[in-house]
C-alpha cells in the first residue's frame, strides 16, 4: 500500500495554500543521489514554508492570524523555530501546544471530512486520490473553516 503526505492549513478565512502541498511532488523539487530516500528535514521544511508565508501575508494583510504546527521533531529544530518566531508574527508556543485533540486541532476534523469522503470511492492512482483531495480542498467553503476554528476550546 503506496500513501503520501500533504502540508495545508486551516483558517477563519479558508484553507492554505489554494490547494494542499504533496509532500512527496515538493520532495521532487530536490536533486537526490541515486537511491537515497526523499525525506523533509529542517531546511527543505523552511523551504515549504517559504512558500507559504505568501498565501498568509495575502490572506492576512494584518498579521491577524495565529500559526500553529504540530509537534513533529523537525518543526522544533533551531532554524525552523527561528524561521516561524521570524516570519510569522503570532504563533502558538511550542511549551502550550495540547496533544492532538480534535477540539485544539481542527485540521484534524478536516482530515476526518476528507478520509471520510476518501472512502466512499475507489481509486485506481494515487493521482486520483491527490486530484480528488483537491477537489474537496477547492469546495471548502469559508463558513466551514469559521465553524472549524470557532470549535476551538477557549
Amino acid at each position: 500500500k503506496k500513501g503520501f503526505m500533504l502540508w495545508s492549513g486551516l483558517t477563519s478565512r479558508g484553507l492554505i495554500p489554494e490547494s494542499p502541498l504533496f509532500i512527496d511532488e515538493f520532495l521532487n523539487g530536490y536533486e537526490w543521489k541515486k537511491g537515497e530516500k526523499k525525506t523533509i528535514n529542517a531546511t527543505r521544511y523552511i523551504d515549504l514554508l517559504e512558500q507559504v508565508v505568501p498565501a498568509m501575508e495575502q490572506l492576512f494583510p494584518d498579521n491577524d492570524y495565529i500559526f500553529q504546527d504540530d509537534t513533529s521533531r523537525i518543526h522544533r529544530t533551531p532554524p525552523v523555530l527561528k524561521f516561524v518566531e521570524e516570519n510569522m508574527p503570532q504563533r502558538i508556543d511550542i511549551n502550550d501546544q495540547a496533544v492532538k485533540m480534535d477540539d485544539v486541532w481542527p485540521i484534524e476534523n478536516l482530515w476526518s471530512i476528507i478520509r471520510n469522503d476518501l472512502s466512499k470511492y475507489e481509486f485506481n492512482s494515487l493521482h486520483d486520490v491527490k486530484q480528488r483531495i483537491i477537489d474537496i480542498w477547492k469546495n471548502f467553503c469559508e463558513e466551514k473553516c469559521v465553524k472549524m476554528i470557532d470549535s476551538i476550546s477557549k
